[in-house]
């Protein structure tokens, strides 16, 4: 690692204010996951005039990075004839997550990062997807002195890279950068339990507690005379609010990890129908003064722009701001029947769009746009490529009625979960021709699968992690304690890692969240590849189970797997985790969601004893589970952890 406190940008990004006061702006962004191109998304206008047809909604192209990088640029130039310094911050989780990922492995991310020339970027928990290594490649891809002449300061203070790790010297605790006369430091912050538990870092590489690190290394800047202090961190929303912004000398946190989109409904013209919380979060630090919290949802989508003014004593007197989007405003059309709009009604919406204040109308960056082509190109070669018909959407969810479909109501997986990872479980199940069963964690399913053709490209959409399948021998018994202890990672404590929710094909259970641990999963009931009859578990019986090498190791919670007993039977099978899906969409040539009576969650009941059976709520009063997940349906997607 390299040294924390000695690193300082001598390069003044624009004029001081005064002498000890600083009037910042920085633009951020989280969790964009190898989404590296614009995504069209239906907008709903309160403008008539905007609309092809009163009443209906309105479709165009929004974010990706070659129209991001673009519309940062632009608002960078605007801050700075207003006299504001900028600083660009990523707060990590900038791999993994589409076929840009499976394909080139953090070369086209690392690329596209230069583009936009971060001044800092967190580390992730998914950016050990890979290992050291991996990290290591991504961190020196994205070193382009032509691109971007500062280059990027990877940081964590908590990460601790192993004495034989490629990371080494890689990345730093902090980085102080000099704006004017003024001196600003940050401090990376990495998630430590979903590293640990949900992502490969090398042995001997390890995550130490967050807050501790956190602190240790505000005292440090702030004992070097630095009285500035932006934490970017990686650890959720929640944890940015209750951990973070509590620590001493803290002025600013720009967080990740949980996807949260913040701000105002009415700002986001329909992208989405509800939000975490308000752009800034406004808080108090463990010294009782201001301290600003702001997260910029995922997937290239959005960025933040947050205007901080400090006084001379270094403290926050006022923090402003809204997410951003940028959108071709070329592409609008009617969301109902795809008819083009005509220029009187693009310039319609654009009028309209201007008045919100954080809408932008984009012309893509060229040198990004055509930096991203050459990947664009290889990647649409399988894009095009049809493995099997799909005639009805089949729905993603993780925990029943949690909302992360992007096709789907979350009434339809209200009652037993979501089919699109079911129907992983059976694939698996189905090509790994001598296990009983086959168990997935809902982390390792991405998306929804759409009516339509299902292509290569949407097998590594929906499984991108570069996992292969094993099998394991376990008793009646042992496969209870490992839902078990899948229920418990998905749902309790503060910060529970809702991926780890179990899909098992060939059993099936009832399952009542409101009991203590132990004592969730009841009526199991199993039937061996799915061709016979269903029967009651035997608990002393030894069954043969297929999954995933990543939670085959304990991760995710599935700690029974890496018990003795269980892990000396491990057989890697060497069947690529995506691969495998492929190929079971290819055989079958037409993918249906599995039916009721072989979704492996017969009932559920939540943390609060409310009972999801026999029928949801009507989607206006839909109940959600005792924790307050961090994104609602129209959020979801991919990505957040395993």
């Amino acid at each position: 690692m390299k040294s924390t406190l000695a690193a300082v940008l001598f390069a003044s990004l624009t004029v001081g204010a005064h002498a000890g006061a600083l009037s910042l702006t920085i633009l951020s962004m989280n969790d964009h996951h190898s989404q590296l191109e614009a995504k069209d998304f239906d907008l709903t206008v309160s403008d008539s005039t905007t609309k092809a047809t009163t009443g209906e909604k309105v479709n165009v192209d929004v974010g990706g990075f070659p129209m991001t990088v673009a519309a940062m640029n632009a608002v960078e130039t605007a801050e700075v004839s207003a006299s504001r310094s900028v600083m660009k911050l990523h707060a990590g989780d900038a791999i993994t997550g589409g076929s840009y990922y499976s394909l080139f492995k953090g070369v086209a991310d690392a690329k596209m990062m230069a583009h936009a020339c971060f001044h800092a970027m967190a580390i992730g928990n998914h950016e050990f997807d890979d290992g050291d290594a991996s990290l290591a490649n991504f961190i020196g891809n994205m070193t382009n002195a032509t691109l971007c002449s500062a280059g990027t300061q990877v940081l964590s203070s908590n990460v601790v890279a192993g004495p034989s790790s490629p990371l080494l010297s890689k990345y730093s605790k902090s980085y102080t950068f000099t704006l004017g006369s003024e001196r600003v430091g940050v401090v990376g912050v990495t998630i430590k339990k979903k590293t640990e538990q949900s992502s490969f870092p090398d042995a001997g590489t390890t995550v130490s507690e967050e807050k501790a690190a956190a602190q240790a290394e505000i005292d440090a800047l702030v004992s070097l005379g630095v009285d500035k202090i932006i934490l970017l961190t990686h650890v959720n929303y929640n944890l940015d609010k209750t951990w973070m912004a509590t620590l001493n000398n803290v002025d600013v946190v720009v967080g990740g990890d949980a996807h949260a989109l913040l701000g105002e409904v009415t700002e986001l013209t329909g992208m989405s129908a509800r939000t975490e919380g308000p752009f800034p979060t406004e808080l108090t630090n463990g010294d009782g003064k201001k301290v600003c919290v702001v997260q910029s949802w995922w997937g290239a989508r959005t960025f933040g722009k947050l205007q901080v003014e400090f006084d001379s004593n270094g403290d926050v007197t006022s923090c402003t701001g809204k997410p951003q989007f940028a959108y071709d405003s070329t592409t609008f059309k009617n969301a109902t029947d795809d008819v083009a709009f005509t220029a009187t009604q693009k310039t319609a919406m654009v009028t309209y769009l201007n008045t919100l204040d954080n809408w932008h109308a984009t012309t893509p960056d060229p040198t990004t746009a055509a930096s991203l082509k050459v990947y664009k190109d290889q990647v649409s070669i399988l894009k095009a490529t049809k493995l099997a018909d799909v005639s009805e959407n089949i729905c993603f969810e993780r925990i029943p009625g949690q909302g992360r479909s992007t096709l789907c109501d979350v009434s339809a997986s209200y009652e037993h979960g979501g089919a699109a990872c079911q129907l992983v479980a059976k694939g698996f199940l189905h090509r790994t021709k001598t296990a009983d069963i086959a168990i997935q964690n809902g982390g390792g399913c991405r998306v929804d699968i759409a009516k339509g053709d299902f292509t290569i490209n949407d097998g590594y959409t929906m499984l991108p992690f570069s996992n292969t399948i094993v099998t394991l021998n376990m008793t009646g018994a042992e496969i209870k304690a490992v839902l078990e202890d899948a229920l418990s990672a998905s749902h309790d404590g503060a910060d529970p890692s809702t991926g780890a929710y179990p899909y098992v094909a060939g059993l099936r259970m009832d399952i009542d969240m409101s009991k203590a641990k132990g004592s969730r999963v009841l009526n199991v009931e199993i039937n061996s590849r799915l061709a016979g009859s269903w029967s009651n578990i035997d608990t002393s019986a030894t069954y043969e189970v297929a999954t995933n090498n990543y939670i085959a190791a304990g991760k995710d919670g599935y700690v029974t797997f890496a018990t003795s007993s269980v892990a000396g039977t491990y057989a890697d099978t060497y069947m690529e985790y995506a691969q495998t899906m492929i190929d079971y969409a290819r055989e079958m040539k037409t993918l249906v969601a599995p039916p009721v009576a072989e979704m492996s969650t017969k009932s559920y009941i939540n943390l609060n004893g409310t009972s999801h059976t026999p029928s949801p709520p009507p989607p206006s009063s839909a109940s959600r589970l005792t924790h307050t997940f961090t994104f609602a349906a129209l959020l979801a997607g991919f990505l957040v952890l395993h």
